[in-house]
């Protein structure tokens, strides 16, 4: 019972809590503002992203020397399957031009094959980087194969409601530490400030503790609920979408899941990483018992993996690897200058060991009276 009585005093003081309220409205902001930046910048415009391709195709072949690109040419191989890839941009731009989808799926499953033919070709090394991965184009192939054998005859819009969270989803692994770190950053400072508070509180101390968790929770499972209940919008006004349609991501190897499984399980990992962040910034606000180092720490934590990629190879279990689930998803680590064979299963594990060891701390210290509480 003493939880529930520090639940119910926990809600009367959130509910004048103005951090809240902004956090919402932040959200709000955030899921409107992906809609204008999807229409400002053409995202999803599969034609201008193909003519994009052929640019760059091209610029490659500027690389090579005016070969004869024949079967019985003197190019090399490599300049022969270019010009190929080349002529499979030009069919995709031309299909996409007269509105024939199924014959544009059919296009780029022929483009993936040659990609992936030319991976084994002597010189691509050398203009690697320019094309696209063996790991994304083995998504792309096993995309548009589906696409061929389930008899699609139609490309995504992004405003409607499906592509939309997915579109979303698939990059709110980058930004959604950030949100939770500003969010919980002083989840016990308020307390820290003024300790009458904590000692008019006819409840156990760890008991208000786990209270505070779960408030915190309840306000960030409300900031994920709103992400749908903005975008319903585009359910009214376009339709729900294909629930079914492929996303190609990487678990050890390339595989497809549905739009759905691939935003219930980016809800599933969002909600993990919040409980992540929410314990780590109640033992840093014990610790250093000041929101903006606890924020300073945190977003250390945060962006050394991405400033300085080589630490995710030095230290492929270091659980702040992970936070940016959609790299993950995408296979991104594969794809270092020393690449690293980690998934969000494994990602998964590691942050629910760490999860347990910092409720340990947390329980150990606040229930022995190790730290003081103001």
């Amino acid at each position: 019972m003493t939880v529930l009585r520090a639940l119910k005093i926990g809600l009367v003081i959130e509910r004048a809590n103005r951090k809240n309220l902004v956090a919402l409205a932040a959200v709000v902001i955030i899921v409107f503002g992906f809609m204008f930046y999807i229409k400002a910048q053409a995202v999803g415009n599969q034609l201008v992203e193909k003519k994009g391709d052929y640019y760059s195709t091209q610029a490659i072949l500027s690389k090579f020397q005016v070969k004869d690109a024949s079967e019985a040419g003197d190019g090399s191989d490599l300049y022969k399957n270019l010009t190929k890839q080349k002529s499979k941009i030009a069919l995709q731009i031309a299909t996409l031009t007269m509105d024939r989808q199924s014959m544009y799926f059919e296009a780029s499953l022929q483009l993936a094959e040659l990609r992936q033919a030319a991976f084994e070709l002597e010189g691509y090394e050398n203009i690697a980087e320019l094309l696209p991965s063996k790991l994304q184009n083995s998504m792309d192939y096993l995309y548009f194969k589906w696409m061929i054998d389930a008899g699609e005859d139609s490309i995504t819009d992004l405003f409607q409601y499906i592509p939309f969270l997915l579109f979303f989803f698939s990059l709110v692994g980058a930004g959604w530490y950030i949100f939770v770190s500003f969010h919980t950053s002083s989840i016990l400072l308020d307390d820290f400030e003024h300790s009458s508070l904590i000692k008019g509180f006819p409840v156990r101390f760890d008991s208000y503790i786990l209270s505070k968790c779960i408030i915190a929770l309840l306000s960030i499972v409300t900031s994920i609920l709103l992400i749908f209940i903005c975008a319903i919008p585009l359910w009214i006004m376009n339709g729900l979408g294909n629930p079914q349609e492929p996303v190609g991501i990487y678990v050890g190897n390339a595989t497809l899941i549905s739009a759905i499984q691939y935003i219930t399980m980016s809800v599933g990992y969002m909600l993990v990483i919040s409980i992540f962040v929410m314990l780590l910034s109640i033992i840093l606000n014990v610790l250093l018992k000041n929101m903006y180092l606890t924020l300073f720490v945190h977003f250390i934590l945060f962006f050394l993996p991405m400033i300085f990629p080589s630490l995710i190879s030095l230290f492929p279990y270091n659980p702040f690897n992970f936070m940016n689930f959609n790299d993950i998803l995408r296979g991104v680590p594969v794809d270092l200058v020393k690449p690293v064979d980690i998934t969000m299963n494994l990602g998964l594990i590691i942050m629910f060991v760490s999860i347990i060891l910092m409720l340990v701390i947390i329980k150990t210290f606040f229930s022995t009276g190790k730290i003081k509480r103001a």
